[in-house]
């Protein structure tokens, strides 16, 4: 096992690591030991292996929780190697990142025995790692955690930063907390059983965070392929690792400059103003990423029509999208007026005014608070497909 990079975090809400490499979780139970003594010392002798509660060893790592489509392919069997309990499987989809499913998970914690020196393992894609990060800063007022993003999209956005949350009826991520993870473990291994359609929704965060920081990822990106075809990601691993460690430090800058989303923190939101309501009001249908997608272009036309940036621009975006196999229209279905009021649901708000970032050139983006609506209604018209 070779890991090709661990990036640091160092933020006034806790430093962490982030391992990124290839086949990790298959070699967890040699890997752990490295990171958990600098995590926490070793539970107490009452709870060791053979204890009533049957998890194993000294490590704190208590629990493994994950989702029924991820669970069987590597819940399981970590578990299995650092000889804890069966993982808790929960529905799979972003529809059930809702409250029911964290009162399930704290009482499955409750009945594990889990308590406040235990810390729990998120093993899935950004669902999973929000939930439970979110769950892991309410039980018992606050409990350690690791997450193990197994998809693109969790990996370079949803397990970095200490943002977890759950959605309402009116929009995502309208309940959270900040809980930084112990540690990242991103093994890029598991992206290969990923759909097509899953990578792609990653790339769209990738594809993000090279627009408003990293013009150099942003070549990468356009001179290699990034899709996945038959089962299997066209470029290797070693290239496929190194985008997305490249990723990640676009993200940790970021959010180690404004750990609590006061400032700077707000670029890595370009996009997601539209993306949110286009997500929130097709139900689901349309994939977070491919919302984002939708976002970016809807962010850069509304920065075309204000005067700050080309149209070239506007074109070179959705080109890069659509070699990731991204879609660059709104739906038919999804109408301006739904569109908008649904945005105003979005809680990056100031002064009770919506807030767009916007875009002047790559690595040059910028919030904005006062934009025309009639500005906003006539993106939304102009990029219906």
């Amino acid at each position: 096992m070779k890991l090709t990079e661990r990036l640091q975090v160092h933020s006034s809400l806790g430093p962490y690591e982030v391992v990124i490499g290839n086949g990790l979780l298959e070699n967890i139970d040699t890997l752990l030991p490295t990171l958990l003594p600098t995590l926490l010392p070793p539970s107490p002798p009452a709870l060791r292996h053979g204890s009533p509660d049957g998890s194993g060893g000294t490590s704190p790592l208590r629990a493994v929780v994950s989702n029924v489509t991820v669970g069987p392919l590597y819940a399981r069997r970590l578990a299995t190697a650092l000889e804890l309990p069966a993982p808790l499987e929960l529905p799979d989809g972003e529809a059930h990142k809702r409250w029911p499913q964290v009162e399930s998970v704290a009482t499955w914690m409750l009945e594990h025995g889990l308590h406040r020196g235990s810390m729990v393992a998120a093993v899935g894609g950004g669902v999973v790692t929000d939930l439970i990060g979110f769950a892991a800063s309410i039980y018992m007022r606050g409990i350690p955690w690791i997450a193990a993003p197994t998809t693109l999209l969790a990996m370079v956005d949803a397990s970095v930063g200490g943002k977890t949350g759950i959605n309402l009826e009116q929009g995502k991520n309208l309940i959270g907390a900040f809980k930084q993870p112990k540690t990242v473990i991103a093994d890029v291994a598991t992206l290969q059983s990923l759909p097509p359609r899953a990578f792609a929704s990653g790339m769209a965060e990738v594809i993000k965070h090279s627009l408003i920081a990293d013009s150099d990822l942003l070549g990468k990106i356009e001179s290699g392929n990034w899709v996945q075809r038959s089962g299997e990601i066209q470029q290797k691993a070693p290239e496929l690792q190194a985008l997305v460690a490249q990723a990640i430090q676009v993200k940790i800058n970021i959010v180690q400059e404004d750990p609590y989303d006061q400032g700077r923190r707000m670029v890595l939101n370009f996009g997601h103003t539209f993306a949110n309501a286009i997500e929130n009001l097709s139900h689901h249908r349309i994939s977070h990423g491919e919302a984002v997608a939708m976002g970016m272009v809807a962010a850069t036309n509304l920065s075309v029509r204000l005067g700050y940036c080309s149209e070239d621009l506007q074109e070179r975006i959705e080109a890069v999208l659509r070699s990731a196999d991204l879609p660059t229209r709104i739906p038919a279905d999804l109408a301006p007026d739904q569109l908008f009021p649904a945005m105003r649901s979005d809680k990056k708000k100031k002064a009770g005014k919506l807030r767009y970032v916007l875009l002047k050139n790559i690595g040059d983006v910028f919030a904005a608070d006062e934009v025309p609506e009639e500005a906003v209604l006539s993106t939304l018209s102009a990029l219906k497909s």
